[in-house]
């Protein structure tokens, strides 16, 4: 059975999970863990691109990319560029990121170890190993220079050090996927929520909803503690057992059946709101290699925006701006400076993303930095009275705007949207600016309701806290 790379680094993070998708892919559940190693895949792509440019530029014609390698025991490994160079033979491993990375989600030295170990196997000797990423320092002013963009970083001593420890874990994987199981359960019963497999819930279907994975900042010393007694409903946690004040909250509304709700702190939130009420949300862009002026690898920028202002007689209008070619937000910060006056709260979800963005643009603009900052100062985070004042176990331990609105207010949500989250937006943004005419007002259309449901779903959730 082949063994490729994503494969291999699959098979670290849940063994189970890699068996299924390899003898029963139909089965297979993708999901965030799937989309995650896509996204690595084509941002991965983006930055051969300029790789090869460099070589390129650089007049060194003994580099050839994706060459094949596959070994006897059913290794599989495309290297992203392979150079012979003074007599040595340099493997290349090309990263979308800004630093070698070693983290439980990404770990380049494991990953180019692989590609090593598997290029040998085939027949293809390597004498040194260096993995290229992007400078995260690096800002766009006209083309791009690839010699400012790209960072090589020789990890050499680093593949080998962890050479034999690869090779030992790559036969586990295989003698591992050759043999088959019973049973139920993975290796990401003690994980955190945010790193389970695909297939968590087809693994382990005795977990409920909520369960211990819903509390938030769980330590893991406690979530391994609470595993191994088998307490996975969070019905049944004892009162003594020791928990943070937000995390008994949850407790307590799941044994409760019912939302924990601090009165008195919600009204103090909204008595401290001056009218009319600015809801605000950004939808940004970042990609891997800048696309405008002035950005720098992964970092955002604003390109929506919407806005519904709630006056105090009731009266709710609604602006919006979409930005419809690749350029920095400065004509986005001159039309909020006409839909947003002088007085009023401006609230948002999740407010810290918002206030980065004015306060990089701040710094960009210094002649609008009087506006932005003035902004910052007035903005509220609504998603605040979600984490103390309003907790409801039906949330699933998250505060995210998605999971509190089908609860308090489930006749709106985004099912019927053609772009229904963030990551989306980004796509859709991005496939905007190359499509036809006809297609791109019709992708832009699809994003301006996206975002008008966003802040249109903050009105909701306001006018839920005013009547309790």
């Amino acid at each position: 059975m082949q063994l490729t790379k994503t494969d291999f680094i699959q098979y670290l993070n849940c063994p189970r999970s890699l068996w299924l998708l390899k003898r029963d892919p139909e089965s297979y559940p993708h999901g965030e863990f799937s989309l995650f190693l896509k996204k690595l895949v084509r941002e991965g792509h983006e930055v051969e691109q300029w790789v090869q440019r460099f070589f390129e530029v650089a007049g060194r014609s003994s580099v050839s990319f994706q060459d094949v390698f596959k070994s006897k025991d059913g290794l599989f490994a495309r290297a992203d560029a392979i150079e012979q160079a003074d007599g040595d033979t340099v493997l290349y491993e090309i990263k979308s990121s800004t630093s070698v990375k070693v983290d439980s989600q990404h770990n380049h030295i494991k990953d180019a170890c692989f590609q090593k170990i598997c290029a040998e196997q085939a027949g293809q000797p390597v004498d040194r190993v260096c993995l290229v990423h992007l400078n995260g320092n690096y800002v766009r002013n006209g083309d791009i220079d690839p010699n400012e963009l790209l960072v090589f970083a020789d990890i050499t001593d680093r593949v080998l050090a962890i050479e034999d420890e690869t090779a030992a874990e790559i036969k586990a994987a295989l003698s591992f996927l050759a043999g088959d199981f019973e049973g139920e359960g993975c290796t990401c019963l003690e994980k955190s929520r945010g790193n389970h497999c695909d297939s968590f819930a087809l693994f382990n279907p005795g977990v409920p909803k909520p369960s211990i994975y819903s509390l938030p900042r769980l330590s893991q010393k406690k979530r391994s503690e609470l595993v191994s007694q088998g307490l996975l409903s969070l019905s049944d946690i004892s009162d003594d057992y020791p928990l943070s004040a937000n995390q008994r909250l949850v407790v307590k509304a799941a044994k409760e059946n019912s939302p924990q709700i601090d009165s008195a702190s919600i009204k103090a939130f909204l008595s401290e709101l001056t009218f009319p009420l600015y809801f605000f949300d950004y939808e940004t862009f970042g990609s891997a290699v800048p696309l405008i002026d002035g950005a720098s690898p992964h970092k955002q920028f604003p390109v929506q925006y919407s806005l519904h202002v709630l006056k105090e007689d009731g009266t709710l209008d609604h602006k919006e701006y979409l930005e419809r070619q690749a350029r920095a937000p400065l004509h986005l910060i001159e039309q909020m400076q006409s839909d947003i006056g002088p007085e009023g709260s401006l609230l948002s979800w999740h407010a810290p993303f918002e206030k980065s963005r004015n306060k990089e643009m701040a710094e960009t603009y210094p002649d609008k930095a009087d506006f932005l900052n003035g902004l910052n100062d007035r903005m509220v985070d609504l998603e605040d009275v979600f984490k103390t004042d309003y907790v409801d176990a039906r949330f699933d331990g998250s505060t995210s705007i998605k999971k509190v609105l089908p609860v308090i207010c489930p006749k709106l949500n985004y099912e019927d949207l053609d772009v229904q989250d963030g990551s989306s937006a980004m796509e859709a943004w991005q496939r905007m600016l190359n499509a036809d005419t006809d297609e791109a007002e019709c992708i832009a259309q699809s994003l301006l309701l996206y975002c008008a449901r966003d802040t249109l779903a903050m009105v909701e959730i306001y006018r839920f806290l005013t009547e309790i």
